[in-house]
């Protein structure tokens, strides 16, 4: 049986109590299994989050390793977002900053660390739920291409795909993620012709790390 309050569970335990008339040995009986249970219950409801805090509303553990990446503050180009990216070396062992290209008044954000890397941000103002849509699209391209979800959540995906048997072609990566910022939707996805396994990996890292900047 469940009990939503404290006071729940203390009223039905007290009903078990027999009626006045018993004699002592039995009430004793009974109430040293009322205790017993109570206490066992109150175990169990501090157990299952007892102190009313609702899981769905309470903020969410950051568990994503973000060793070897680095901050970055998109203000200065006109986003109120920040994101973590990778540290990316050139051959030479040099570090290659990351750029962004935005023109103002645009929605696009290209974000490119060498010439590999590359995330787009996309402002989508009030729509939501665009990676159920992005799936949607993605299904109705089953007779091109095999797709297998790697990440598969409400507002991440990343996806191997292939071409058909025997239409040729390479396997590729995809990713794609939604985040709000000061009530509108951005979309962060990897460039349609898709990368490599691990640098759509890091993308999907950014795209978790995507904040508002408060």
């Amino acid at each position: 049986m469940l009990f939503l309050y404290k006071q729940d569970f203390f009223a039905y335990f007290a009903a078990q109590i027999p009626p006045n008339g018993v004699n002592d040995l039995i009430k004793d009986h009974y109430m040293k299994k009322v205790f017993a249970l109570a206490s066992l219950s109150i175990m169990f409801l501090a157990s299952c989050g007892g102190s009313g805090e609702n899981p769905e509303t309470a903020d969410a553990i950051d568990t994503v390793d973000y060793k070897d990446m680095d901050e970055m503050s998109l203000q200065s180009e006109g986003l109120n977002m920040k994101i973590m990216l990778p540290n990316v070396a050139s051959s030479t062992g040099a570090s290659i900053e990351p750029t962004v290209e935005h023109f103002e008044g645009d929605y696009l954000w290209d974000v490119k660390i060498g010439n590999q890397f590359h995330l787009i941000i996309e402002d989508f103002g009030k729509e939501k739920n665009k990676v159920a849509e992005e799936k949607k699209r993605i299904e109705g391209l089953n007779k091109i291409f095999n797709v297998e979800y790697v990440t598969d959540e409400p507002g991440v995906i990343m996806y191997k795909r292939e071409l058909k048997e025997g239409q040729g072609g390479k396997t590729t990566y995809h990713c794609y993620g939604e985040t709000i910022v000061d009530g509108y939707t951005y979309v962060l996805r990897s460039h349609e012709d898709g990368n490599f396994k691990p640098i759509i990996e890091d993308m999907v890292k950014t795209i978790r790390s995507a904040k508002q900047i408060k």
